[in-house]
């Protein structure tokens, strides 16, 4: 495999958008501004998952081209987290930020996109792909707290498994 095909797809996220999805995050934690937000360590590390998985849902859907977000939903459930299928797969997405070793949520899926979220930059890149049997070969369920093994298959640290994301056909 070349390299210009594990050149991951990046997606800058405008800050209007950023707006829209922090006014949701106060809104789910019940407060009226940032500084609130600030003052909770809770409030803080809430709006930073939710940044997170948010830009990698719409990093997603400008890749795909299509919508995959239900904007009521999300708005109105806290933690809302779009059922995407497309041709009868289901993809789940796996956003996490720069250093980090994303834990594998157990479940119904197909596919598992990665992608790795700068929120200070307000950049995604999507990284590549997994089939869900190939996953769950390259995860490390040692690294899971007993609370969290019910919850989660493992760890994932091998990156240079994934394959190109434009290789991904639905």
């Amino acid at each position: 495999m070349d390299v210009e095909s594990k050149t991951p797809y990046r997606v800058k996220i405008e800050y209007t958008k950023y707006e829209w999805l922090k006014n949701l995050a106060l809104k789910n934690l019940g407060i009226n501004n940032i500084n609130q937000l600030r003052d909770r360590f809770e409030g803080q590390v809430y709006f930073n998952n939710f940044l997170v998985r948010s830009y990698g849902e719409i990093a997603l859907e400008r890749f795909l081209g299509s919508s995959i977000i239900d904007l009521g939903r999300k708005e109105n459930q806290r933690n809302y987290v779009p059922n995407i299928k497309v041709n009868s797969k289901t993809l789940n997405i796996i956003a996490f930020t720069f250093g980090e070793n994303p834990k594998i949520l157990k479940g119904d899926l197909d596919i598992a996109v990665f992608i790795m979220v700068n929120l200070e930059n307000r950049t995604c890149d999507i990284l590549g792909f997994l089939h869900y049997d190939k996953l769950a070969q390259f995860v490390d369920s040692k690294l899971l707290s007993p609370l969290d093994e019910t919850r989660y298959l493992g760890v994932f640290k091998t990156f240079e498994e994934l394959l190109p994301i434009n290789e991904l056909s639905l």
